[in-house]
């Protein structure tokens, strides 16, 4: 004869089995974007092609959780299980990420043709194998950073004029192409580079045209340079300890949102590039235009990075210049 406490017992153990066969799996994604700037809206598109009765994402915008530049480092302790994440931060940890910060890109990579070489299956394989030897995953590319340029105080009539400078830099190739030109490199958040500004911490910052728009830069940099000094993609990353412990099924969702999530970037980016750069042309007020000597002068710094990035991390390295110079054509 079985007790009441023991029919409570067996109730409760039967409660907990249906439970634990139920239960959500819970993945914390986090990012440094406002929930209105289009990346935060990325961010929170693939929570919601994600959110179903097998997961249940909580999404931590604006470093609520954890702060961009160190978003690789808790991704791959746990801190987060997911993070979105701008390409040259991933640099420190994975050094073939400098292939996105190659300074000055050519006018011909578009936010669209830089998604699709950033997603091309042998630039996926050949970077998602280094990814996850920091146990990290690599899910894909979700977002371009649009035009990303030099904001400054003050304007200048040269590149050259850079020399003394103290300019926020984003890291890879950014950092030493800024040295070359003379200028400190000066490291700090997005959301510091306001502030820094305004209290004379930097004379510029590199930085998107939706930073730029959304953080109110226009009234403490109002000089840009009219080209993009790097074009860079951000990352989907994901713990490697909790993408292995999905089965498969499980896996095939997260895909199947990432791949959801790519074309509706794709698919929406360009309005909205358009639309920041129309609010960045109505806000700066100086637009510093590049001379033939300064032409010259970036055309060889390019030539040099590309040069060195081939040269110092081996095949592979070698394989990523060449699949960028066919998107580049």
């Amino acid at each position: 004869m079985i007790t009441l406490s023991k029919k409570f017992m067996l109730v409760l153990l039967a409660s907990m089995l249906s439970m634990s066969v139920y239960a959500k799996e819970v993945l914390r994604l986090g990012h440094y974007f406002p929930t209105e700037d289009f990346r935060g809206k990325t961010a929170q598109y693939f929570a919601d092609q994600l959110n179903s009765d097998a997961f249940d994402v909580k999404v931590y915008p604006s470093e609520s959780l954890v702060k961009g530049r160190d978003g690789f480092m808790a991704t791959a302790r746990g801190t987060v299980d997911i993070y979105s994440l701008f390409g040259g931060y991933a640099v420190g940890s994975v050094d073939l990420m400098r292939i996105f910060t190659i300074p000055f890109p050519s006018k011909s990579m578009t936010d669209s043709k830089l998604l699709e070489f950033a997603n091309d299956p042998r630039v996926l394989d050949i970077l998602g194998k280094r990814f996850e030897t920091s146990q990290v995953k690599l899910l894909g590319f979700v977002n371009s950073s649009g035009e990303t340029t030099v904001f400054l105080a003050d304007p200048i009539s040269s590149i050259k004029e850079f020399s003394g400078k103290r300019i926020r830099g984003v890291g890879g190739y950014t950092d030493p192409v800024l040295q070359d030109l003379g200028a400190s490199v000066v490291f700090m958040s997005a959301a510091e580079q306001f502030l820094q500004l305004q209290t004379g911490g930097v004379d510029g910052v590199i930085t998107t045209n939706s930073s730029y728009a959304n953080l109110g830069l226009a009234t403490v940099a109002p000089a840009r340079l009219e080209r993009s000094i790097v074009r860079t993609p951000y990352a989907l990353l994901m713990n490697l300890r909790k993408w292995n412990r999905l089965d498969e099924s499980e896996q095939q969702a997260v895909r199947e949102a990432v791949r959801n999530t790519i074309a509706w970037s794709a698919e929406n980016f360009d309005a909205e590039s358009e639309r920041l750069a129309k609010i960045v042309e109505s806000q700066s007020k100086t637009v510093i235009s590049f001379k033939e000597d300064d032409e010259q002068l970036i055309n060889s710094l390019t030539d040099k990075y590309m040069q060195e990035f081939a040269s110092t991390y081996g095949d592979d390295a070698g394989l990523l210049v060449e699949v960028l110079t066919e998107y580049n054509k």
